[in-house]
Protein backbone atom coordinates (compact mmCIF):
# COMPACT_ATOMS: atom_id res chain seq x y z
CA UNK A 1 0.00 0.00 0.00
CA UNK A 2 3.00 2.41 0.81
CA UNK A 3 4.51 1.24 -2.17
CA UNK A 4 1.98 2.33 -4.29
CA UNK A 5 1.40 6.03 -2.39
CA UNK A 6 5.39 6.46 -3.66
CA UNK A 7 4.67 5.41 -7.29
CA UNK A 8 1.74 8.54 -7.20
CA UNK A 9 4.24 10.89 -5.65
CA UNK A 10 6.98 10.59 -8.36
CA UNK A 11 4.74 11.10 -11.23
CA UNK A 12 3.01 14.24 -9.38
CA UNK A 13 6.52 15.23 -8.96
CA UNK A 14 7.70 14.56 -12.70
CA UNK A 15 4.60 16.29 -14.00
CA UNK A 16 5.80 19.42 -11.87
CA UNK A 17 9.48 19.53 -13.40
CA UNK A 18 7.62 19.03 -16.57
CA UNK A 19 5.68 21.94 -16.75
CA UNK A 20 8.51 24.18 -14.91
CA UNK A 21 10.35 23.59 -17.56
CA UNK A 22 7.81 24.05 -20.66
CA UNK A 23 7.06 27.53 -19.03
CA UNK A 24 10.81 28.37 -19.11
CA UNK A 25 11.00 27.80 -22.89
CA UNK A 26 7.97 29.88 -23.57
CA UNK A 27 9.34 32.74 -21.59
CA UNK A 28 12.65 32.56 -23.65
CA UNK A 29 10.81 32.30 -26.88
CA UNK A 30 8.86 35.50 -26.00
CA UNK A 31 11.80 37.41 -25.13
CA UNK A 32 13.66 36.54 -28.30
CA UNK A 33 10.53 37.55 -30.59
CA UNK A 34 10.56 41.23 -28.44
CA UNK A 35 14.42 41.58 -29.68
CA UNK A 36 13.45 41.31 -33.00
CA UNK A 37 10.87 43.70 -33.05
CA UNK A 38 13.21 46.39 -31.32
CA UNK A 39 15.94 46.09 -33.98
CA UNK A 40 15.51 49.40 -36.27
CA UNK A 41 17.46 50.73 -39.35
CA UNK A 42 18.77 53.81 -38.28
CA UNK A 43 18.29 56.50 -41.50
CA UNK A 44 20.97 58.49 -42.74
CA UNK A 45 21.05 62.16 -41.81
CA UNK A 46 19.43 64.88 -44.25
CA UNK A 47 22.49 66.23 -46.53
CA UNK A 48 22.53 70.32 -46.45
CA UNK A 49 20.44 71.83 -48.49
CA UNK A 50 23.06 73.41 -49.99
CA UNK A 51 23.91 70.49 -52.44
CA UNK A 52 22.05 68.80 -55.13
CA UNK A 53 19.21 66.25 -54.44
CA UNK A 54 21.13 62.94 -54.11
CA UNK A 55 19.73 60.51 -56.86
CA UNK A 56 22.52 57.88 -57.29
CA UNK A 57 22.57 59.78 -60.72
CA UNK A 58 25.08 62.55 -62.40
CA UNK A 59 23.23 65.69 -62.59
CA UNK A 60 24.34 69.37 -63.94
CA UNK A 61 22.90 72.10 -63.10
CA UNK A 62 23.73 75.60 -65.17
CA UNK A 63 22.28 78.86 -63.60
CA UNK A 64 20.62 80.87 -66.69
CA UNK A 65 22.68 83.76 -67.84
CA UNK A 66 21.45 87.22 -65.73
CA UNK A 67 20.09 90.40 -67.57
CA UNK A 68 23.59 91.05 -68.80
CA UNK A 69 24.53 88.03 -70.16
CA UNK A 70 26.82 87.30 -67.30
CA UNK A 71 26.77 83.12 -66.13
CA UNK A 72 25.62 82.57 -62.99
CA UNK A 73 26.34 79.34 -61.40
CA UNK A 74 27.20 76.02 -62.40
CA UNK A 75 26.45 72.79 -60.32
CA UNK A 76 27.12 69.08 -60.35
CA UNK A 77 27.17 66.01 -58.54
CA UNK A 78 28.84 62.72 -60.11
CA UNK A 79 30.43 59.60 -59.96
CA UNK A 80 33.55 58.27 -61.53
CA UNK A 81 31.35 56.37 -63.73
CA UNK A 82 30.31 59.98 -64.96
CA UNK A 83 33.54 61.86 -65.91
CA UNK A 84 33.70 62.77 -69.46
CA UNK A 85 35.34 60.68 -71.65
CA UNK A 86 35.21 62.60 -74.95
CA UNK A 87 38.34 64.24 -76.04
CA UNK A 88 38.68 68.30 -75.00
CA UNK A 89 38.02 70.58 -78.59
CA UNK A 90 41.31 72.66 -78.58
CA UNK A 91 40.03 75.81 -78.59
CA UNK A 92 36.67 77.39 -76.84
CA UNK A 93 34.68 79.22 -79.34
CA UNK A 94 32.50 81.16 -77.96
CA UNK A 95 33.06 84.16 -75.74
CA UNK A 96 31.10 84.87 -72.64
CA UNK A 97 30.58 88.47 -72.26
CA UNK A 98 33.25 91.20 -71.04
CA UNK A 99 36.04 89.02 -72.72
CA UNK A 100 38.64 91.10 -73.90
CA UNK A 101 42.09 89.63 -74.16
CA UNK A 102 45.68 91.46 -74.24
CA UNK A 103 49.46 90.01 -74.15
CA UNK A 104 51.17 91.68 -71.72
CA UNK A 105 54.69 91.43 -70.13
CA UNK A 106 54.20 89.39 -67.26
CA UNK A 107 57.25 91.54 -65.18
CA UNK A 108 59.19 94.57 -64.91
CA UNK A 109 62.78 92.59 -65.59
CA UNK A 110 62.71 93.97 -69.24
CA UNK A 111 63.00 90.39 -70.13
CA UNK A 112 60.44 91.26 -72.80
CA UNK A 113 58.42 87.74 -71.92
CA UNK A 114 54.49 88.41 -72.30
CA UNK A 115 51.71 86.21 -72.10
CA UNK A 116 47.89 86.55 -72.17
CA UNK A 117 46.18 88.41 -69.39
CA UNK A 118 42.97 86.81 -69.39
CA UNK A 119 41.15 82.61 -69.95
CA UNK A 120 37.71 81.74 -71.08
CA UNK A 121 37.32 79.91 -67.67
CA UNK A 122 35.07 77.32 -66.87
CA UNK A 123 32.81 77.36 -64.02
CA UNK A 124 32.80 73.90 -63.33
CA UNK A 125 35.67 72.47 -65.04
CA UNK A 126 35.54 69.96 -68.43
CA UNK A 127 36.76 67.08 -66.42
CA UNK A 128 33.57 66.72 -64.85
CA UNK A 129 31.13 68.72 -66.38
CA UNK A 130 32.25 67.81 -70.57
CA UNK A 131 31.20 71.40 -71.61
CA UNK A 132 33.40 73.50 -73.43
CA UNK A 133 31.39 75.64 -75.39
CA UNK A 134 28.47 76.59 -73.41
CA UNK A 135 28.17 80.50 -72.13
CA UNK A 136 26.46 79.41 -69.11
CA UNK A 137 29.59 77.85 -67.71
CA UNK A 138 31.80 80.12 -68.98
CA UNK A 139 33.34 83.82 -67.16
CA UNK A 140 36.37 85.79 -68.06
CA UNK A 141 38.87 84.59 -65.55
CA UNK A 142 42.78 85.80 -65.61
CA UNK A 143 45.54 83.29 -66.58
CA UNK A 144 46.40 83.63 -62.89
CA UNK A 145 43.16 82.73 -61.17
CA UNK A 146 42.69 79.44 -64.15
CA UNK A 147 45.84 77.83 -64.00
CA UNK A 148 47.93 79.27 -61.17
CA UNK A 149 50.71 81.00 -63.46
CA UNK A 150 50.98 84.18 -65.84
CA UNK A 151 52.42 82.49 -68.25
CA UNK A 152 52.06 78.86 -68.15
CA UNK A 153 50.21 76.49 -65.63
CA UNK A 154 50.96 75.60 -61.87
CA UNK A 155 48.72 72.73 -60.22
CA UNK A 156 50.47 74.20 -56.53
CA UNK A 157 49.42 77.11 -56.88
CA UNK A 158 47.00 77.28 -54.12
CA UNK A 159 44.99 80.57 -54.97
CA UNK A 160 44.01 79.30 -58.32
CA UNK A 161 40.90 77.02 -59.66
CA UNK A 162 43.47 74.34 -60.90
CA UNK A 163 44.43 73.43 -57.85
CA UNK A 164 41.45 72.79 -56.54
CA UNK A 165 39.94 70.80 -59.99
CA UNK A 166 42.98 68.37 -59.91
CA UNK A 167 42.42 67.57 -56.47
CA UNK A 168 38.58 67.30 -56.87
CA UNK A 169 39.26 64.60 -59.83
CA UNK A 170 41.87 62.90 -57.35
CA UNK A 171 39.64 62.55 -54.44
CA UNK A 172 37.21 61.20 -57.07
CA UNK A 173 39.31 58.46 -58.39
CA UNK A 174 40.49 57.66 -55.04
CA UNK A 175 36.57 57.33 -53.95
CA UNK A 176 34.83 54.82 -56.57
CA UNK A 177 31.72 54.11 -54.56
CA UNK A 178 31.12 57.57 -53.27
CA UNK A 179 29.56 61.05 -55.14
CA UNK A 180 30.78 64.51 -55.71
CA UNK A 181 28.87 67.47 -55.32
CA UNK A 182 31.06 70.64 -56.20
CA UNK A 183 29.10 73.93 -57.24
CA UNK A 184 30.89 77.08 -58.60
CA UNK A 185 29.73 80.74 -58.36
CA UNK A 186 31.12 83.90 -59.93
CA UNK A 187 30.71 86.84 -57.65
CA UNK A 188 30.12 90.28 -59.38
CA UNK A 189 30.08 94.14 -58.26
CA UNK A 190 26.78 95.65 -59.28
CA UNK A 191 26.77 95.41 -63.20
CA UNK A 192 30.39 95.17 -63.77
CA UNK A 193 30.99 91.92 -66.36
CA UNK A 194 33.94 90.60 -64.80
CA UNK A 195 33.49 88.98 -61.75
CA UNK A 196 35.72 90.01 -58.92
CA UNK A 197 35.83 86.80 -57.03
CA UNK A 198 34.87 83.19 -57.75
CA UNK A 199 33.76 80.30 -54.99
CA UNK A 200 33.66 76.89 -55.05
CA UNK A 201 31.96 74.93 -52.55
CA UNK A 202 32.60 71.26 -52.52
CA UNK A 203 31.07 67.85 -50.29
CA UNK A 204 31.58 63.87 -50.61
CA UNK A 205 28.58 62.12 -50.27
CA UNK A 206 28.30 58.20 -49.81
CA UNK A 207 26.18 55.54 -51.43
CA UNK A 208 23.68 55.47 -48.22
CA UNK A 209 23.47 59.51 -49.09
CA UNK A 210 25.53 60.18 -45.95
CA UNK A 211 28.09 63.30 -46.28
CA UNK A 212 31.42 62.75 -46.78
CA UNK A 213 33.52 65.81 -45.56
CA UNK A 214 36.53 66.87 -48.20
CA UNK A 215 39.14 69.45 -47.48
CA UNK A 216 42.87 69.74 -48.68
CA UNK A 217 44.42 71.60 -45.79
CA UNK A 218 44.23 75.16 -47.98
CA UNK A 219 44.15 78.30 -45.33
CA UNK A 220 41.42 79.27 -48.15
CA UNK A 221 39.01 76.60 -47.39
CA UNK A 222 36.39 77.47 -44.93
CA UNK A 223 34.25 74.52 -43.61
CA UNK A 224 30.66 75.09 -42.82
CA UNK A 225 28.68 73.80 -40.08
CA UNK A 226 26.80 71.62 -42.45
CA UNK A 227 30.31 70.04 -43.40
CA UNK A 228 30.63 72.27 -46.69
CA UNK A 229 33.66 73.40 -48.02
CA UNK A 230 33.91 76.78 -48.74
CA UNK A 231 36.55 78.49 -51.47
CA UNK A 232 36.94 82.23 -52.07
CA UNK A 233 39.38 83.08 -55.18
CA UNK A 234 40.13 86.26 -56.16
CA UNK A 235 40.49 87.11 -60.17
CA UNK A 236 43.25 89.44 -60.23
CA UNK A 237 46.34 89.45 -62.14
CA UNK A 238 49.56 91.31 -61.03
CA UNK A 239 51.19 92.27 -63.95
CA UNK A 240 47.59 93.84 -65.29
CA UNK A 241 44.99 97.24 -64.02
CA UNK A 242 41.57 95.58 -64.91
CA UNK A 243 38.64 97.36 -65.46
CA UNK A 244 36.03 94.99 -64.33
CA UNK A 245 32.85 97.23 -65.41
CA UNK A 246 34.17 96.21 -69.60
CA UNK A 247 36.91 93.93 -69.50
CA UNK A 248 39.32 96.07 -70.63
CA UNK A 249 42.94 96.70 -68.89
CA UNK A 250 46.37 98.17 -68.78
CA UNK A 251 50.28 96.84 -68.62
CA UNK A 252 51.43 97.27 -65.08
CA UNK A 253 54.54 96.92 -66.28
CA UNK A 254 56.74 98.86 -69.68
CA UNK A 255 57.41 96.39 -72.60
CA UNK A 256 60.96 96.42 -73.24
CA UNK A 257 62.32 99.12 -74.87
CA UNK A 258 65.58 99.16 -77.17
CA UNK A 259 67.88 102.26 -76.43
CA UNK A 260 70.30 103.62 -79.33
CA UNK A 261 72.57 105.70 -78.61
CA UNK A 262 74.13 107.93 -80.73
CA UNK A 263 77.18 106.70 -81.22
CA UNK A 264 75.64 103.25 -82.18
CA UNK A 265 73.64 104.43 -84.81
CA UNK A 266 76.94 105.99 -86.11
CA UNK A 267 78.94 102.57 -85.78
CA UNK A 268 75.98 101.50 -87.59
CA UNK A 269 76.26 103.78 -90.22
CA UNK A 270 80.27 103.10 -90.97
CA UNK A 271 79.97 99.95 -91.00
CA UNK A 272 77.15 99.59 -93.68
CA UNK A 273 78.81 102.13 -95.56
CA UNK A 274 81.91 99.71 -95.33
CA UNK A 275 80.26 97.19 -96.39
CA UNK A 276 78.68 98.79 -99.76
CA UNK A 277 82.01 99.94 -100.18
CA UNK A 278 83.41 96.25 -100.03
CA UNK A 279 80.76 94.60 -101.73
CA UNK A 280 81.38 93.39 -105.30
CA UNK A 281 78.74 93.57 -108.44
CA UNK A 282 78.48 92.99 -111.73
CA UNK A 283 77.78 95.73 -114.58
CA UNK A 284 76.86 94.26 -118.18
CA UNK A 285 77.96 96.54 -121.23
CA UNK A 286 81.18 97.14 -120.20
CA UNK A 287 79.81 98.97 -117.10
CA UNK A 288 77.93 101.30 -119.12
CA UNK A 289 74.61 99.40 -118.06
CA UNK A 290 72.18 101.30 -115.44
CA UNK A 291 71.87 98.29 -113.45
CA UNK A 292 74.57 96.23 -111.38
CA UNK A 293 73.85 92.52 -110.02
CA UNK A 294 75.15 91.33 -107.14
CA UNK A 295 75.04 87.68 -108.47
CA UNK A 296 76.59 87.22 -111.73
CA UNK A 297 74.57 83.75 -112.71
CA UNK A 298 71.42 86.04 -111.65
CA UNK A 299 71.99 87.88 -114.74
CA UNK A 300 69.99 87.89 -118.46
CA UNK A 301 70.87 84.68 -120.25
CA UNK A 302 71.92 86.56 -123.32
CA UNK A 303 74.25 88.60 -121.69
CA UNK A 304 77.62 88.86 -123.18
CA UNK A 305 79.53 87.95 -120.27
CA UNK A 306 82.83 89.01 -122.07
CA UNK A 307 81.85 92.78 -121.56
CA UNK A 308 80.88 92.57 -117.95
CA UNK A 309 83.08 94.57 -115.38
CA UNK A 310 83.14 94.05 -112.10
CA UNK A 311 83.66 96.98 -109.60
CA UNK A 312 82.22 97.77 -105.93
CA UNK A 313 78.80 98.58 -104.70
CA UNK A 314 80.34 102.00 -103.82
CA UNK A 315 81.42 102.64 -106.81
CA UNK A 316 78.51 101.77 -109.27
CA UNK A 317 76.14 103.88 -106.72
CA UNK A 318 78.67 106.93 -107.25
CA UNK A 319 77.60 106.41 -111.37
CA UNK A 320 74.25 106.37 -110.85
CA UNK A 321 73.62 103.03 -111.01
CA UNK A 322 71.02 100.74 -109.50
CA UNK A 323 70.68 97.96 -108.00
CA UNK A 324 68.45 95.11 -110.82
CA UNK A 325 65.29 94.95 -109.50
CA UNK A 326 65.28 91.23 -111.59
CA UNK A 327 67.41 90.17 -108.49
Amino acid sequence: MKIHSNWKIGLLVLACVSLAACGGNKEEAKSTTEMQVNVTTVAPSKLPDSLLPFKKEKQLVLGELDKLERSTSAHIQLNIKDKPKAKREPKISVDPVGWHNYKMPIDESGSGKEAWLMNRGHLVGYQFSGLDNELRNLTPMTALLNTGSLSDKDSSNQTAMLFYENNLADWINAHPNDWLDYKVTPIYEGDELIPRKVELQYAGIKSDGTLLKISFGTKQEKMDEEGVTHVILENISPNAKIDYATGNAEPLFAKKKLETTVAQTEATTEATVNQEEQRTVYVAKKGKSDVYWYIKGNMPSNTNWDNVVEMTEAQAKSQGKRHSSRE
